[in-house]
């Protein structure tokens, strides 16, 4: 190979390559460099069916399979089936999101969507995939407001990634406020016939969305598709709470 050759070869390579969002040091060709996934990545004990964490006095064992679950969902099962995060949302993915949102720091999107990748790639191991993605909607005004949906720019990623379609079925008809210092009752409330679905959608979906916390955006979105033919829900996410 000629001197040209390998200066072109490594320029490609540079150009895939790019620093890690967390520290701006380390170049990656994933947008997050090793030391800073091994921070952020671990996620504790969790539930297996909303990926809220769980103290090992608090774990219930089902009997059909010994899965671990939290007292809440096994007191009242959620109409998702499963939570997938890639990480939880503390310091400093919490302040990346936040850059996200509010300040267009599009490129966190891309390095935790790579991080949420890793993570359904093992979860999906002996299960089949969902047969479509569906990126948790932004009401046109809010759309207009921020210019971009984060939850689509994961759900494009993971789809290019995964070879999993996209569907655009979900839409928000409802403007609510910020959900930000709510209680679950009112978040529900506020949230209650936010969605419409406009087309039909396969019998497994995903739906995606950056951030979990109590889980009620995701369970109106849900509820709406179940009640519309379809016959399993996940959720897959950046953060869990």
């Amino acid at each position: 190979m000629s001197f040209f050759d390998n200066l072109r070869r490594s320029a490609q390579e540079a150009l895939l390559q790019s620093s890690c969002s967390f520290c701006g040091l380390q170049q990656s060709e994933l947008g997050i460099c090793d030391p800073c996934l091994s921070a952020i990545e671990p996620m504790g004990r969790s539930c297996m069916t909303c990926a809220s964490p769980i103290e090992a006095g608090h774990i219930t064992h089902k009997s059909l399979n010994d899965a671990n679950s939290c007292g809440q969902c096994v007191k009242k099962p959620p109409a998702f089936d499963k939570v997938i995060a890639a990480t939880r949302y503390k310091f400093p993915v919490d302040k990346a999101l936040s850059e996200l949102k509010f300040n267009k720091q599009l490129h966190y999107a891309r390095s935790l969507s790579h991080v949420l990748e890793r993570r359904i790639r093992l979860s999906y191991e002996d299960t089949p995939l969902p047969q479509a993605l569906v990126a948790i909607p932004l009401h046109p005004k809010r759309l207009s407001e921020r210019g971009f949906n984060q939850s689509d720019i994961i759900t494009r990623h993971l789809s290019n990634s995964l070879g999993i379609q996209l569907s655009n079925a979900l839409t928000r008809v409802k403007d609510t406020p910020h959900q930000i210092g709510l209680s679950e009752k009112q978040r529900r409330k506020n949230l209650n016939n936010a969605f419409y679905l406009r087309k039909s959608l396969p019998t497994h979906i995903a739906l995606i969305d950056d951030v979990v916390t109590t889980g009620s955006t995701v369970s109106e979105a849900a509820k709406l598709c179940l009640n519309s033919g379809v016959k399993t829900v996940d959720v897959w996410c950046l953060a869990k709470t």
